[in-house]
Parts: structure tokens; C-alpha cells; sequence
């Protein structure tokens, strides 16, 4: 959710920041009633869906990130003071003010400090983008070395164990419960696999494609791959769950190879077709205040989704096919809006968003 500078800021991007913002509360909504629902009802089916048609968020702000910051030099210092710095800042500002709104019916002289404390740093579960991104971060001026020098086909190495050892095992696991899966899965973790083959992976990736790009071959197949991966995605989940008779969703989420084919012909597409777009002066303001906007967007819209909820409003009000997207859209407006004003705060505006 970070940007570069004004000047070198490319409007594509925003936009496909703007699309992984609203990805991130469309499945947040679907999950509402998505663990108490039955696995067989249409009620959960539905929610299933949308929420395995929109899991492409997290790895395309990875991605965005990686094409911005491994093309531009700075130095150290400034990725502390400028990035990191800002981000460890709002984890820390958005987990107190979420703790503290978890202790607001609580007996405060019975629970005492403590309990207080570790509620505050507990935050919310989807405030964990924050540290993990901060983590990138601090081998970026390895990983910008590295790929500045690296042959082409040592980041296609580098991809492949990727795409094999993460993509596809994470695949494997979430189709097969056997016991040389699970064996093969217990040896990866052995060998922390995890160091390499993890997000940093999808950061590599948004580099390489806008360095090297995909060859023009392959755009029509991976472009018409999405509709038999979205339908694959909601499928296969939908049989899982009923087979385990409780919801999985391990199939679509980053690392399934469905949403990974889903990743990569939007982030191909936004890169290769709407980074040729020109944009009017007003049209380009208005996409970038919408983009300044995400971060605030992110970590808001789970408050936002609870307290409604806690007022009676969720997306069963209506049939969820519609309630679910209705809720998302007035949501991220919602947040946006809130976050345009939070950002021009003097000086801590820039923390809370």
C-alpha cells in the first residue's frame, strides 16, 4: 500500500491498489457468517464464492510493492525513517485503538493492566499484512542487489522454486489429506522453506514482469485462464468444505496456483494494457486520492464491519449475492472518506493512514 514519490508514481498501479483495497473488504464481508453458516447451505455457498473470487488483494499489494521499490534506489536510512517507520507506527496505533474497543465492557479494576496491554497488542488478525510487509522491507536493499544483478535466468530459478515449493505444494495440501503429502509438507517446514518461498516470492514476481514481462504468447491463455480458475477456486472449495464438513478455504488463498494465475493476469493486465491508459488531470487526482486512501482503508474496514454487525446490520439483511458486495462497496467508501480526512491530520495523520 506504500507509493514512490509523486513524480514517480504510475497511475495504473493506483488504480490496481485501489481494486486489491476493495478485494481485501469484499472477502472480509463474505466472512461475516461464513464459519456459522452450514457448509451445505446456499447461504455459505454463495459467501464461499465471492470470498474465492476476491483473494487476490494481499499478493498484488506484495507485488505493486516489488515493482516500485526494487526499481528505485534509496538508501537505508530512508526505508527506516520513510517506510518502515510508518508502518510499524499504524500496526501499533490500529492494534491499541482495536484492543482498546475490546475492553470496552470489560471490569477494568478486576482484569487489571495486563490484560489491557495484551489486548491492545493483540490488535486484529488482519493487521498482520503490516509486520509481514515491514519484513520485506528490511531485505530490500538485499533483494534490490540481488535482482539488480542477478542473470534473468537466476530470478527465473528463483521464481520456479516459488512457484513449485510454495504454489504448488500449498496446492497439493489443500487437494490431498495423504500421507506423503503430508510427509512432503512436514520436510518443507523442516527445511524453513518458508525464508525464500513466501511472500517475498509474489515481491520477486511484480519485479520480474515488469523487468522481463511475459511473453505476448502467453497473455490470451492466462487471460482466459481466470474464468476456469475462479470457477476451479469456488468448486473445489465447495467440495472440500462439504467433504470436511467445515469450512477449508486453503485452496484459493495466496499461495493456491488458481489465485496465483488470477494474480498474475491482473497484475499482466494492469501493467501491459492500463499502464498505456492516459489519464485526465481530474480523472488522475481522483484516483490517487483513492489510492493515498488504501492503507486507511485496510486497517479500518474490519472495525467498521464489527460494529455494524454489532448493530444488526450485515450482509444477511438482504440475500447475500447482493449483500455481500452492497456491504463492501458502502464499506470501502466508507473507510475511504473517513481516511481522506484522517491523512490531513498535521503529522499524525500520516500514521493513522
Amino acid at each position: 500500500m506504500e507509493t514512490g514519490p509523486q513524480e514517480k508514481r504510475m497511475i495504473h498501479y493506483d488504480l490496481l491498489r485501489i481494486l486489491a483495497a476493495f478485494s481485501v473488504v469484499m472477502l472480509h464481508s463474505a466472512g461475516q457468517k461464513w464459519y456459522v453458516l452450514p457448509v451445505t447451505g446456499r447461504e455459505w455457498q454463495i459467501a464461499d464464492a465471492w470470498d474465492a473470487l476476491f483473494r487476490f488483494g494481499v499478493p498484488i499489494f506484495v507485488m505493486i510493492s516489488g515493482a516500485i521499490f526494487l526499481n528505485r534506489d534509496s538508501s537505508i536510512r530512508r526505508l527506516y525513517c520513510h517506510n518502515i517507520l510508518r508502518l510499524l507506527v499504524t500496526y501499533w496505533i490500529w492494534s491499541g485503538l482495536y484492543g482498546l474497543y475490546d475492553c470496552r465492557n470489560y471490569d477494568l479494576e478486576a482484569a487489571g493492566w495486563k490484560v489491557v496491554a495484551k489486548e491492545m497488542l493483540s490488535g486484529r488478525y488482519h493487521l498482520w499484512f503490516l509486520p509481514m510487509i515491514v519484513a520485506v522491507y528490511m531485505l530490500l536493499p538485499i533483494l534490490r542487489s540481488w535482482v539488480k544483478n542477478a542473470e534473468r535466468k537466476n530470478l527465473e530459478y528463483f521464481l520456479m522454486l516459488f512457484l513449485i515449493l510454495k504454489i504448488g505444494m500449498s496446492t497439493v495440501s489443500a487437494l490431498s489429506a495423504s500421507y506423503l503429502v503430508e510427509y512432503a509438507a512436514e520436510l518443507l517446514d523442516a527445511m524453513e522453506i518458508g525464508m525464500a518461498c513466501s511472500y517475498i516470492g509474489y515481491f520477486v514476481y511484480g519485479y520480474y514482469i515488469v523487468r522481463y514481462g511475459i511473453p505476448k504468447k502467453w497473455h490470451r491463455a492466462i487471460y482466459i485462464g481466470v474464468i476456469p480458475c475462479a470457477a476451479l477456486n469456488i468448486l473445489l472449495d465447495r467440495y472440500l468444505s462439504i467433504r470436511a464438513g467445515e469450512p477449508v478455504g486453503q485452496i484459493y488463498d495466496s499461495y493456491g496456483v488458481f489465485t496465483f494465475v488470477i494474480v498474475t493476469a491482473l497484475f499482466l493486465f494492469f501493467t501491459d494494457v492500463m499502464g498505456k491508459v492516459s489519464y485526465s488531470g481530474p480523472a488522475a487526482r481522483i484516483i490517487r486520492e483513492l489510492s493515498e486512501a488504501t492503507l486507511g482503508v485496510y486497517v479500518m474496514h474490519v472495525g467498521l464491519l464489527e460494529i455494524l454487525e454489532e448493530r444488526g446490520i450485515d450482509t444477511m439483511l438482504l440475500p447475500n449475492i447482493v449483500g455481500i458486495p452492497l456491504m463492501a462497496l458502502g464499506c470501502y467508501a466508507a473507510c475511504s472518506l473517513l481516511a481522506a480526512c484522517l491523512r490531513r491530520i498535521p503529522v499524525l495523520g500520516r500514521y493513522l493512514c
